[in-house]
Formats: structure tokens, sequence, C-alpha cells
């Protein structure tokens, strides 16, 4: 009876140049090389400009965990070769004994330099973050800094090796990245669903079989490409993402030397594939239309019996998302007990038990560590902010009423201090809830609470929550009068000014190392807006006094610190909206020099800056896009790796809010800072598209939801996704492949993505003329956008250093009626819904942007340099039919 073992350790390393001692590096002009007795331990890129080592310390990427039937012959033997611009890596198996063999697992463990600790010069210079695509032959694994500064390391199986599937490992390996050649072991050992083929391999008596990986250096994604191409593999890229809402087509492009033999869908039935016509020499075009909803996988033949996979999401329209998510917020997540302390409060909803947590039903977020999940912090303070965006552009005054109860019954005197209090009003209360903070004698019993001698509004992550929904509110009052009941517009505005200012001063005063100024906080680029608002409101000295904070912030992140990109982790994807709404007002305002601007209470010393350059803005502008995409899903085909936030850990978890609050980052650098927007343009969208998988919506015929199926589950969301077959969250909760069961901090990135969404129509150097976010036909010889970018109020024209930003302040572009753009001459034609059903003005704003004067490299367009040509129009909007509209 075959014996089998969870690991078999590697049996035989052979290293070529012999001549060498083992403790000695091998070299040439492209690698640096440490050898050891199974494996090699360091990696490095001769003469890089940080000499990173790309294994990490005291580890070696060359072991081979094997499961297999027979225990007792020597099956392994692997080689290392450097040969030219490639280290080569060859796995053989040999069977020597008299019978057959069954190979069920065989596995490799990457343990990789991955980052952490506190000095920033380690973290970003010496350590990098990992990126996969396990998905057959086509796999690929790379590895950067995350700075995003190059080189990048390269791995790649070649022809006849394939990858089927990954895991954190265990034992000796506990925590290291593993992938799979064969896996029909490993799989059956976990719960949860795997989407590819797991395999195994039998080895007869004497027989032998080789696997081959080959490992080179890029300097940026365009050459990582490239060398997939070159080494006979698939690159993979896609518009508008892979997350598909199925009132929209995806177009693939396949650009390889080999052939492709077929594209075949998972569900034939409810897909549509037609390959379109040839930009490019040897890249294919494909259009796809997904008609079932969830999980979608094409299957590519290749080459020689080569095959890969890609896996797409495929939602309801992204309008009906929007409207869904918001309702089951309000009707769903909000406790109204007016005899609870927590009257009022939208919390976190548990999909898997179809219940909504909170103080009294904890499920286990009663822990000390983790209590604050329910009650404020992100995941609970996300909630209400984003209801209030999306009632910007869809106004319903039942959910309003909602936000309303809920600042009258849980935030104002509750969690939030009142104007009357004193000392701190308007402060907000921080972890581990309101209740806690608010009672002396619950304070001073908590053990882990070292700062219990201190009022707890200290926290500068939950001020810019609490700012971006007065501010909203305010924004509703004025667009859409006796819809608010609570306060009117001058109230709102007042709360959101005092709550700003409280961000700035409360934290840096109570707990100077909790920097409001040092780290990137989510939804503070509002204070932007909130404060050009508060200019026209009449209250020039507070605007004046945000003005001078937030650009001591401005001036710290270009200035003071070489890699501001991180925050409570030591790589995060934290910062990445503020770095880049930060480094945009340094481009488009002007910043004076000063000395003594503000004094660093743990440093002990002022901060200066006798010399203000907008070329530092640019460069920290170039900079920290080169980080943020270094932390995302860049080149990876697949819907939860495109576009997402990666957390530069080990963890394999991806699509968390981060993805579409930084994703808005990346689209707003295309359209407006790089001279070559068309790669930003698509990731972006990528990443404002795919946390919409997340989201448990659906028909009836659907079961009203992917993921977690259940009428009263539509319109519930997933935290995070987790890519990996079965595993443990950082919450401490089982979770099999897919989103998580808690929504958390979700809503963060729904509130960023209304800022992302628009209809793009750009064209596009792979794709040609495309719409993101429409679709894209010719109309009596102009081109017809039919905007389904979930809220149709903004529509953004790039052709080359041409083009224009059109945007209604309020209703939306027509459903279903297409936008007209008739070149030469430039004339816009559309349609204009009336969504608040009184009759008002709308103000179109047209920015024209001059193609006689391109910008630079990472220098923002005319369009935001000089004004370029804007316009706005005030359009008389009743009830009834759409208003057209007709601009010159």
């Amino acid at each position: 009876m075959d014996k089998k073992i969870g690991l078999w350790p590697l049996l035989c390393f052979s290293l070529l140049a012999s001549a060498q001692q083992k403790d000695s590096l091998w070299k040439n002009d492209a690698f640096t090389v440490q050898p050891a007795t199974n494996g090699v331990a360091g990696i490095w890129k001769t003469g890089d400009r940080y000499p990173t080592n790309y294994v990490r310390k005291g580890r070696v990427f060359g072991d081979v965990v094997v499961h297999a039937s027979d225990t007792s012959q020597q099956l392994v033997h692997t080689r290392w070769e450097l040969k030219g611009q490639k280290l080569l890596w060859t796995i053989s198996l040999r069977n020597p004994g008299a019978h057959p063999v069954t190979i069920e697992d065989l596995a490799l463990p990457l343990p990789y330099n991955s980052g952490g600790g506190e000095n920033p010069t380690e973290i970003f210079e010496q350590r990098v973050v990992k990126h996969h695509f396990i998905s057959g032959n086509n796999s690929f694994i790379f590895w950067e800094r995350p700075t995003g500064v190059g080189p990048y390391l390269l791995m790649l199986p070649t022809q006849g090796t394939s990858l089927e599937y990954f895991a954190t490992g265990t034992g000796e390996n506990r925590g290291a990245f593993q992938v799979f050649i064969h896996s029909a072991h490993a799989v059956t050992t976990k719960t949860g669903s795997w989407r590819q083929p797991n395999t195994k391999l039998i080895l007869k008596a004497g027989e032998q079989k080789q696997y081959h990986f080959v490992f080179r250096w890029a300097n940026n994604y365009q050459e990582l490409r490239d060398i997939i191409v070159d080494e006979g593999g698939i690159d993979v890229r896609v518009t508008p993402g892979m997350t598909v809402p199925n009132d929209l087509d995806a177009t693939l492009a396949l650009r390889t030397r080999r052939k492709i033999g077929s594209i075949s869908a998972e569900f034939p039935a409810a897909t549509t594939i037609s390959a379109e016509r040839q930009l490019h020499p040897g890249t294919r075009l494909y259009k796809i239309h997904f008609s079932r909803l969830g999980e979608n996988r094409l299957t590519i033949d290749y080459g020689e019996g080569e095959r890969t996979y890609l896996e797409f999401f495929v939602t309801e329209p992204l309008e009906t998302l929007y409207k869904k998510r918001a309702a089951f917020i309000v009707d769903h997540q909000q406790h109204k007990d007016r005899t609870k302390w927590y009257d009022g409060l939208f919390s976190i909803y548990d999909m898997k038990h179809h219940v909504l947590r909170g103080p009294d039903n904890p499920d286990y977020f009663d822990t000390s560590r983790l209590s604050y999940v329910l009650t404020c912090d992100d995941p609970a303070l996300d909630k209400a902010p984003f209801v209030a965006a999306k009632n910007l552009y869809y106004p319903n005054p039942h959910e309003i009423d909602g936000l309303e109860y809920y600042i009258r019954h849980y935030v104002w005197g509750g969690l939030q201090r009142t104007d009357k209090e004193t000392p701190y009003p308007y402060g907000v209360y921080g972890t581990p809830n309101w209740k806690v903070n608010r009672d002396t004698a619950l304070r001073k019993r908590n053990a882990n609470d070292r700062n219990k001698d201190k009022m707890h509004v200290w926290r500068s992550y939950d001020y810019p929550h609490i700012v971006m929904l007065y501010y909203h509110l305010y924004q509703i009052a004025k667009r859409y009068p006796g819809m608010t009941h609570y306060l009117d517009a001058k109230g709102y505005l007042e709360r959101a000014k005092e709550t700003a200012k409280a961000f700035f001063l409360y934290p840096y005063e109570i707990l100077p190392w909790y920097e409001t100024y040092k780290w990137g906080c989510y939804n503070e680029l509002l204070l932007v807006p909130l404060m050009r608002d508060l200019e026209k409101e009449g209250f020039a000295k507070d605007a004046a006094f945000l003005r001078s904070e937030w650009e001591k912030k401005v001036k710290y992140f270009i200035y003071d610190d070489p890699y501001p990109f991180r925050s409570e982790y030591a790589i995060d994807a934290t910062a990445f909206e503020s770095t880049e709404a930060l480094a945009k007002y340094a481009l488009l305002h002007t910043l004076q020099p000063d000395s003594n601007l503000w004094f660093d209470k743990n440093l002990k010393r002022w901060y200066s800056h006798p010399h203000i350059d907008k070329a530092d803005a640019k460069n920290f502008m170039d900079r920290q896009m080169a980080a943020n995409i270094a932390l995302r899903g860049s080149i990876e085909p697949a819907y939860y790796y495109l576009g997402s936030d990666y957390r530069g850990r080990s963890d394999n978890f991806t699509l968390t809010y981060m993805t579409q609050m930084g994703g808005w980052s990346i689209l707003d650098y295309g359209l407006h800072f790089a001279a070559d927007p068309a790669e930003y343009l698509r990731l972006g969208y990528a990443a404002y598209l795919a946390p919409f998988a997340l989201m448990n919506t659906g028909t009836a015929a659907s079961g009203y939801g992917f993921w977690y199926p259940g009428k009263d589950n539509d319109g519930a969301s997933g935290w995070a996704f987790e890519s990996q077959q079965h595993t443990n969250t950082w919450i401490q909760k089982v979770q099999d492949r897919g989103p998580w069961y808690y929504d958390g901090e979700v809503d963060l990135g729904y509130g960023g993505a209304t800022r992302s969404a628009a209809t793009i129509l750009t064209k596009d150097p792979v794709f040609g003329w495309t719409a993101l976010g429409g679709t894209l036909s010719m109309q009596d010889h102009r081109m017809a956008v039919i905007p389904r970018d979930g809220l149709r109020t903004r529509f953004f024209y790039r052709n080359g250093a041409d083009g224009f930003d059109l945007e209604l302040d309020r209703d939306g572009f027509a459903k279903d009626k297409p936008i007209l753009i008739a070149t030469p001459d430039g004339g816009i034609s559309f349609a204009i819904e009336n969504r608040s059903g009184d009759t008002h003005i709308t103000t179109i704003t047209l920015t024209k942007h001059e193609s006689s004067n391109p910008p630079a490299k990472g220098e923002p367009s005319n369009a935001l340099k000089k004004g370029g040509s804007a316009k706005n129009v005030e359009v008389t909007v009743k009830p009834g039919a759409p208003t057209n509209v007709r601009l010159d």
C-alpha cells in the first residue's frame, strides 16, 4: 500500500560553474547570485542603484515540496544555471524504482524578501513586493520594490511547464508563498473552490520528467510584457477591466508569437466571443459579451498544447449596484432602537449568517483588539459618507432620512462632541467606541489603552469620514432644497468646516506621534472643494485656516519625507488617494516659501521650506504614481488582481477599499497629467470596476447574489477578496476563496468610486477608439457614446493632446441616450434627465484642451495649467422628457 507524506525534502542540488565555492557569488552583468546547498540564497541585479536581495534573509529559492506515493526513493534533482541575461532553474523528477510513483503535489516555496519594520530606507530600498498570475502555461511571478523603481525580477515557466495552484506555506515553509506544478492532493485538504484543474503526475519505472523556469530582469512594465512574449507566452490586455457589468462589453488584446488555437467560454450559451480587426501585427483583438452574472472563465488554447485561463466577474449594471448598495445600508445595516446607546449606528453586516452585527450581537468582534469594527473607525464610519455621496447623484428621501437619523442619534453628542462641549468641541471619538471613551470609569479599566489619561479624539483617520458626510449633505441641501430636515445647507457646512478644523488641531495637540500631517488619510482630498465652497459662502477666514494647514501637509509630502507612502503598516496602499491630491494641489496652486512653518514635537525640530518649485511637485507626483502602481495589480489579468491594491505583505487578499480610492489617483493622472495616458486610463478604470465584484447582488434567476445568495443579501458586500482556496483572514475568520462575508471598510472604496465614475472616450494605441464605461458606435458620421459608468455625470474625450471634459453639476446624461461627438468641428450633443422631479437649473462645465502645446511628461494639461477654455452653461431642466443640449 502506498504511503503518503506531507513533505518530501529536496534530495539533490546541482549548480553550474562548479569551480566556484558554495559561499562565493556568481556574477555577470545581469545577475549576482549567492548559491546555497539547496538553492540560491540571494538574487541581486548587478549594478543596481539599490542593492536589494530579492530572497528573504536566511531562506532560499530552490526548495521543492513533494507529496508522493513512494517515500523510499530519491525523486528530485534540481539544477541552477546562470546563462547570460537569464537565470535558469531546472527541476527533474525521476523514478529509479521498479514500480510507478504518483506525484500528487509538487510545490515551490518562494520566500521573497517582503518588507516590514519602521525604517523607511529598509522598507522602500531593500525589500520587495510580489505580483503573481497563476494560470497554466502563461503563469508568471515578479517582484519589485514598493517604490516601483526598477528593476523587476520576473520568473516564468518555459514551454511545457505550467503552474496551477498557490497557497501560503505551512510547517517549515510557514508564511512563504508557494506555487504548485501539481496540486491534486493540496486541493483536497481544504474547503473552498478552485477555478483551475488540479493535476497529478504518474512516473513509470525509470521514467523522468523535467520542469523549467527562467528568471529575467525588466526595467518597467512594458519590458515585463515583452519578456513574457519573448519566452513564448501571451501578453494580455483588457478593457474596460475584468470586472464587467453586463451592459458593457470587454475587449481582449492578446499579443503573442504563438498560434492562438481557440478561446472557449465557461458558459458558451451566455457568452459571445467575436474576433475584431487587428490594429498591430501579432496582437489579436476579441470582443466579449457576458450575460451570466458572477464568475466567468475563458480558456485560451495556444502553441503546442498549452493553455491559460482568464477569470472575469460579471455584475449587474453599475447604476443598479450604486442604488442597491445604498438602499441595503439604510434598510439592513442601521440600528434603530432608542433604548440603545448605539441607536442610529450603521454597523457591519454578516452575509454568511444573514444578520446585522452590533454591540449586542458581535460575533467575535467583542474582543478588545477588534471591538472597534462594529461601532467606529473605518469599518463603521465609511457607510454613511458613501450613502451621502450616492445621494448627490440619485437623491432618495428615505436614504437621506436615514443619514439624518444617524447624525441626530448616533453622531452628534455621541460619536462626536458637540459645539457646546469643551474642551475639543467637534472632536470625534476613536476606538474602541464613543461609549467607552465618554465613560471615564470604562476608559480607565481598558488595560490596552496606553493613552487612557487623554481624551480619545486624536485619531486623525476618523475625522475626514465625518467631514465627507457633512459636506455631501451640505451639497445635497443646496441641490435639493427640502430633502434635508435635521439641518439646512448652512448648518451642514458649519459642521463640515468645524470638523475639518478639528482634524488639524486635536490629533496633533493631544498625541504628536499620531500625525495628521505625515500620513495620508482616507477622504481628506475633499478638503480642497470644501475650501472653495467656504470661500463662496463667505467663510474666508475658515477657508484660509484650512488652506494653511493643508499646505503644510502638501509641503511635508513633497519635501520632508522621501517615502510618505506608509501609515499603520510598513507597506500599505492607504495613502495613494491623498498623495495624488496633494501633488495635484501643488501643481495647480502657488505655494509660498516659509521658515519655521510647524514644529515636530517628536523630533523637536521646525519644518522650513525656503525654496518652492513646481518641478519638485511634478517629481513627487511621478514618484507617488510609481509607488501606487507597485502596490497594485498592473499586468495580472484576473478580476481579483487587475487594478487591485496589494498589501505588500505575504497576504493574498485583494480588492480592498484602497483599490478604488487609489484607482482614482491613476485615472486622474491619466486624464490630466500623463503625456502617454493610455496605460493609466486602462489601469485606473480597471481599478474603478474591480471591487464591484465584492458586491452581492443579482436577479431572482441568479439567486440575488453570486457569493451569498438570498434576497435578504441583495446589496450586501464583502470586505476584501481572498484569492487562496482557503485561509484565515487577518481578522482571524476562516474564509474560503471569495469575498469576506463582512463588509467592513469596503464602503470607503465605493465612496471613492463616486469620484472616479465617468465615461471616457479615448483613442487607445492598442484598442483604437474605446469608450471606457460606455458603448461606442457611429451615428451619421458622428461618434455616439452611451454612458454606463454608474453615475452618468462626467464625460471625458481624449485624442492625443486634444480633448475636452464635460461635467454636469446635478442630474445626469439621459439613460441609454447617446452623447454625440462631431469631429473635426467638435460639436457635442446630448440629453439631460431630471433626477429630482422639479424645474431647476443644471450647470454644464465644458473644458477644452488645446493641442498646440502638449504637456511634458508628468505636467498638467493646458486645461489644468491655464484654466483651458472652460465655460459654464446653465440649462433649465423641467420634469418629464429629457432636455436636449448642443454645445459647440
